[in-house]
């Protein structure tokens, strides 16, 4: 079918298709830009919840002070920056400050994704037994499964002596 539009002279001249305005279209484009964003979105939260399940599995282990199957089961990318011994140690010390983690609001979160693999990072502000502190877990997904590559702890209990 073609379509006819008018000019300012008066005359018509054809068309091929439907023209790329109104409030008919306007709808469309929002529409697919909804539907693109909603994917986008979905996509860039992939693993969270795999990373989420190796932080409620990481806390069941300090739970039990397994640090040696913590660090056993971590990515070499964690045991090449500390011995088996230094990472107990690390982690007994952080249990003796801070006391066994009681709860945590929903993480903060960043999904990457690259050549270099899919990593999610879970930030969470967390309530220990003598206080509070901010953990950040580094974890790559393998295979659908959480890897831990980094965890880190600060709060002021770990400052003192």
């Amino acid at each position: 079918m073609v379509a006819e539009t008018g000019v300012a002279s008066g005359s018509r001249r054809p068309s091929l298709g439907t023209p790329l305005e109104g409030p008919g279209m306007s709808i469309h484009i929002r529409s697919y830009v909804l539907v693109i964003a909603s994917a986008l979105l979905v996509a860039g939260c992939g693993g969270t919840d795999e990373a989420k399940r190796g932080v409620a599995e990481f806390r069941s282990l300090v739970a039990q002070r397994s640090y040696a199957e913590i660090y056993f089961g971590a990515g070499p990318e964690l045991r090449q920056v500390a011995t088996q011994e230094q990472f107990e140690r690390l982690m007994a010390t952080i249990d003796t400050r801070l006391g066994s983690w009681q709860s945590a609001e929903e993480p903060a979160w960043n999904v990457t994704r690259g050549t270099g693999g899919h990593f999610v990072r879970l930030t969470y502000q967390s309530q220990f037994a003598r206080g509070s502190g901010s953990e950040q877990f580094l974890w790559r997904i393998e295979r659908g499964g959480p890897v831990l590559l980094g965890y880190h702890v600060n709060s002021p209990l770990l400052l003192a002596q």
